[in-house]
């Protein structure tokens, strides 16, 4: 499956709302063991928990009286100590300060320098965290850019190292932050960057938010207290959870384009994988996947960290671009498997996903003996590439064997045509937290649900859809009273839906859902196929995707680019709504009936070793994908997210195509 997204222009006047995640990704260092018994390569990991260092301004300007009653300073305390209260006990957890010491009103030698480590970064201390909070009085100058750069050290030199940064006022100092902020990131360092703008003016709110962008971090706003502890609580609630890719760690091999794979290579089980993938044109990560039975079906996805994939400082001229493509290929060295996909820049700084899927079949619909060995048993090659704006970036593989089917002949045939897509209305809307990966999207079923999302951010929740059954999904767009300030033009929201092996659902065209005061609603829907295991035979993607029953995942995502002034950094509750058609078939038979699904979304070991996810939850189950036509060996497949934008009232738009490639 190929998917590709124009950039566009956008009348985008919408906003998400303010919270600053930390990234709960973990260092890990690996061990490499040889298994005597399979052969394969297993990895032992020792995790070490995200650094995260909150930093507070302590500056004169924090003595000015808060609209919700009180100072700056007062509201701000209130809202760290919330945030040090609700933090999980494993957090490795910093406090630093800046303005608290030398007086303010010019900036003095002293006044620039004015920056203190109040608590060092470690096991999460509230005591001591909460009495350095309260200790601070507002004082000083506004030294930022000399802050971040002591905060470097504060950090240390390996692992996900994050910053939050809250602040009512810009640079009072030199040098500029933004600038000093490139430096610390370059050379890929793993830093990230929130910051948060508490009752700030324009100059301020700019300069905070190119700290946040070139911080690949987020910018929110607050205008108040109740808006800043809302903001500050979203950290609390989605702390450890920033972008965190579920299972073992492995470092696959990196091979030049036709180079003949070594034996060697690391072999991945049934499960969730860790890797790190460079962009590279003419380099494959290469893997081996084993065909441990008779006729069953391999599923392979690889899915890299949501970006929003902008084009400045980009790799190579990719313009923003991120590609991904997959290849299997037997024991003999048949190229079995092609699937190609991609997600791209676009005015609106949607965040999408990248994700590819292959699916090697297993079994022939009549008794075809061409491209025998992509159906043998043995150790196939799994070669995966990639192409995008940033050097290197994380990345999970999933890896299913779904049993042979015994009951072929009696199950339904493949659907014929994909169901109209249903705009669903809202009903009685239930509160829910979505989760910033597959593997820690929480569970919902039919009703609709209302989440706070994050300027830029996509946020994935799954439901469960039995064969027979149609899952069909809408974003209804902004609730809670939401009002469009005058400035603002469209908030575009997105929604995009996935099969168990994370295969893209549903209509071929993408385009963004709109909403506005001047030219009305228009929301986005999205539709399964009825699921049916012989779908996976159909030339259509967006039927083959529906082939498995399982865990499907619903993305939702808002732009945040081209925003009205008055929505940029505002939280936005966005509601969805949820139904699932038909009775439950339950007609495929499996020859084994081991829980064979639960190690593709972590709730079981694999063969290799643990696999405890950085999470701790699980997500999808079993498998879905396309082989392509049913004699073909090069079923192109893939899935991707939240890649479309439609402009309305005779605006230009830009789609998300998914075009299928086969022989």
């Amino acid at each position: 499956m190929h998917t590709s997204t124009a950039p566009v222009r956008a009348l985008l006047g919408a906003g998400l709302a303010g919270v600053v995640a930390f990234t709960g990704a973990v260092t890990t260092a690996t061990t490499a063991t040889a298994d005597t018994q399979t052969g394969t390569t297993a990895t032992s990991a020792t995790e070490k928990p995200g650094e995260l260092l909150l930093m507070l301004d302590a500056s004169g300007s924090m003595k000015e009286s808060d609209p919700a009653g009180g100072t700056k300073m007062q509201a701000a305390k209130k809202a760290l100590t919330g945030v040090v209260d609700s933090l999980p006990s494993d957090a490795h957890v910093g406090l630093r300060v800046y303005g608290a010491t030398e007086p303010g009103g010019k900036p003095t030698k002293a006044a620039c320098n004015d920056t203190q480590l109040a608590v060092p970064i470690g096991p999460l201390d509230k005591p001591a965290l909460t009495k350095a909070i309260k200790g601070f009085e507002a004082k000083g100058e506004t030294p930022i850019a000399h802050s971040l750069t002591k905060a470097m050290d504060d950090l240390g030199d390996t692992g996900k190292r994050n910053i939050v940064l809250v602040s009512d006022g810009e640079e009072s100092c030199v040098p500029d932050p933004c600038p000093v902020v490139k430096d610390l990131v370059q050379d890929g360092v793993d830093l990230r960057i929130d910051t948060v703008g508490f009752g700030v003016k324009d100059p301020a709110r700019k300069q905070l938010q190119c700290i946040a962008e070139t911080g690949g971090g987020t910018y929110y706003d607050a205008a108040n207290a109740d808006e800043l502890a809302t903001s500050l609580n979203k950290i609390s609630t989605r702390a450890v959870r920033d972008f965190a890719f579920t299972g073992q760690p492995v470092t696959g091999t990196d091979l030049a384009e036709g180079q003949q794979p070594p034996a060697d290579l690391p072999t991945l089980t049934p499960g969730l994988w860790r890797d790190e993938l460079t962009a590279n044109a003419d380099s494959w990560r290469a893997y081996t996947v084993e065909r441990t039975q008779k006729n069953s079906t391999l599923h392979v996805s690889a899915t890299t960290k949501p970006s929003t994939y902008d084009h400045e400082g980009g790799h190579e001229d990719l313009s923003g671009v991120e590609e991904l493509t997959l290849k299997i290929l037997a024991p003999d060295g048949t190229e079995c498997v092609r699937t190609y996909d991609n997600a791209g820049e676009n005015s609106q700084k949607l965040s999408p996903i990248a994700t590819v899927t292959g699916r090697l079949l297993g079994q022939t619909l009549e008794n075809d003996e061409r491209y025998a060995s992509c159906r043998a048993e043995g150790a196939f090659t799994v070669l995966v590439n990639r192409r995008g704006p940033t050097r290197t970036t994380p990345a999970e593989i999933q890896v299913i064997e779904e049993p042979r089917v015994t009951n072929l002949d009696e199950l339904p045939e493949a659907v014929e045509e994909h169901p109209e897509e249903v705009e669903l209305t809202t009903g009685k809307e239930q509160p829910v937290t979505g989760g910033l990966s597959f593997s820690d999207a929480p569970e919902i079923t039919e009703g609709t649900w209302v989440d706070t999302l994050v300027p830029g951010e996509t946020l994935l929740y799954r439901v469960k859809v039995e064969d027979g059954q149609i899952a069909r999904f809408t974003a209804n767009g902004p609730t809670g009273g939401f009002r469009f300030p005058e400035d603002s033009g469209n908030l575009w929201v997105d929604g995009s839906a996935f099969g168990p092996d994370r295969q893209q659902v549903g209509d071929s065209i993408w385009i963004a859902g709109h909403f506005s005061d001047t030219y009305g609603n228009n929301p986005k829907s999205v539709t399964t196929a009825p699921v049916r295991y012989k779908n996976r035979y159909s030339s259509a993607d967006d039927i083959g995707a529906s082939s498995m029953s399982g865990w499907y995942y619903y993305a939702v995502g808002i732009g945040k680019g081209d925003l009205g002034q008055d929505l940029a950094g505002q939280p936005i509750k966005i509601a969805f709504t949820v139904d699932i058609e038909g009775k439950p078939s339950n007609a495929v038979e499996y020859a084994t009936e081991e829980d064979w699904d639960a190690a593709a979304t972590g709730e079981k070991n694999d063969a290799s070793g643990d696999t405890e996810g950085d999470s701790g939850t699980s997500d999808d189950t079993a498998a879905t994908g396309s082989e392509g036509e049913g004699d073909s060996p090069l079923p192109w497949i893939g899935g991707g997210l939240l890649a479309a934008i439609v402009l309305g009232a005779g605006a230009w738009f830009g789609i998300r195509r998914l075009g299928k490639e086969g022989n």
